[in-house]
């Protein structure tokens, strides 16, 4: 389950409200005077009609408006249906705004009073949030209180990223997205909130969006691990090889250290076969972790492919001889023969480079109760082609190869 984070701190917005609500003058107007005391009657029906009567004779009246946004607030929070409580409280927000641009002098009145709005719709969020761990569908209600929580206060990142991590505790990461692009345009700086989002888009087909988003944030944390490796693999994903490894080589030389870089790093240099560099690299992710498993498989696999890249050298090599054999002087054949046994040798070498690191990455797989086929297939492979016969059908049925012939 995401925990959710930063929430506001409500005891000093609480405090604000009710030191507020507790200073009611005298009107002028008689329905105004009369809304206050079934406000204080908890009669918030008929408050709301004194005070239409009001704003009917005088639609200008920011003090009716301003006590028409108590009202619903106090009437909201007052309802458990929660499409009812949505309902007024946009209505709450609806008078509150036009209260205080009439009379600019009630912005701090109404600004105590959405805060208390604030604070308590957040808590019902969280509320529910906290119900959702034995019933997943509160997750959804605590999305549309945050949500809520954001329609009062719209420039509060708090809220929108708690809509988008319940949406994503409730099944429907989709939903998230919203919620998440409104919590940075509002402000927000955590490097999760845009991985998460970086990381719907590559869910949603929004490839490139993803991409941005993450170099957006990388260029902003640059020391956050997580951001880092994440938009290295988004190159990676889409195919964006130049800029996959020049990251990479980037992210390795400022933090040298970082086993999750190196290995990455010769991951990618094997699938561009450039081998001798990614030996190296995966070399020191195993010199950083002795026992990082990954690391000890894709090493022997780097090795395995340098040797197979051979293998195909020795047979064109040979299979030009063999076509050429009739035009060429013996010292020629001989020459040609000598290249290809050199090769040969070369070959049976490095297959022989890759059986201590799978070795190791057998050993390791199989003692975290991990599956070891795939090692076992390759170390099969570098078995046979170094003639350690024994040692092949010792893996023979690791490698799922006993009951086929193989």
């Amino acid at each position: 389950m995401v925990v959710m984070k930063r929430f506001p701190i409500l005891l000093s917005l609480l405090i604000g409200a009710f030191l507020f609500i507790g200073a009611d003058g005298c009107s002028s107007d008689p329905n105004v005077e009369g809304a206050k005391l079934d406000l204080r009657n908890q009669d918030y029906d008929r408050a709301l009609q004194n005070l239409e009567t009001a704003l009917e004779k005088d639609p200008a009246n920011s003090e009716a408006l301003e006590l028409k946004g108590r009202v619903l607030s106090e009437k909201a929070f007052a309802i458990m249906d929660q499409a009812e409580h949505i309902d007024l409280i946009h209505q709450m927000v609806d008078a509150f705004t036009a209260a205080k641009n009439i009379d600019p002098l009630l912005d701090e009145t109404v600004t105590n009073s959405m805060r208390f709005a604030y604070a308590s719709e957040f808590t019902r969020g969280i509320q529910a949030f906290n119900r959702g761990r034995n019933d997943d569908s509160e997750f959804v209600v605590a999305a549309r209180y945050f949500h809520t929580a954001g329609d009062i206060f719209p420039d509060s990142s708090g809220a929108f990223v708690n809509e988008a991590y319940a949406y994503m505790n409730a099944n429907q990461p989709e939903e998230a997205i919203a919620p998440f692009e409104m919590a940075l345009e509002t402000g927000d700086t955590e490097p999760d909130t845009y991985r998460f989002l970086a990381g719907l888009y590559q869910t949603y087909d929004r490839v490139d969006d993803g991409i941005a988003l993450l170099e957006d944030a990388a260029s902003q944390f640059p020391e956050n691990a997580d951001v880092q490796t994440e938009l290295l693999n988004a190159y990676q994903a889409s195919g964006q090889i130049d800029k996959a490894l020049e990251s990479y080589k980037t992210a390795v030389e400022r933090e040298p250290d970082n086993k999750l870089f190196r290995f990455n790093y010769g991951t990618l240099l094997t699938q561009i076969e450039d081998y001798p560099a990614a030996v190296a690299q995966l070399e020191k992710a195993i010199e950083l972790d002795p026992d990082y498993s990954n690391a000890h498989y894709n090493l022997g696999a780097a090795y395995i492919n340098m040797a197979v890249d051979v293998n195909d050298q020795v047979r064109s090599l040979d299979e030009a001889l063999s076509a050429e054999r009739g035009d060429l002087s013996r010292d020629q054949i001989s020459e040609r023969e000598a290249t290809i046994n050199a090769l040969v040798d070369e070959r049976r070498a490095i297959f022989g480079s890759a059986i201590a690191p799978l070795e190791t990455a057998k050993s390791l797989f199989e003692s975290a109760g991990e599956d070891a086929t795939g090692v076992c297939m390759a170390l099969y492979q570098s078995y046979v082609q170094t003639d350690e016969l024994d040692k092949a059908r010792s893996v023979e049925e690791c490698a799922g190869y006993s009951d086929t012939g193989e």
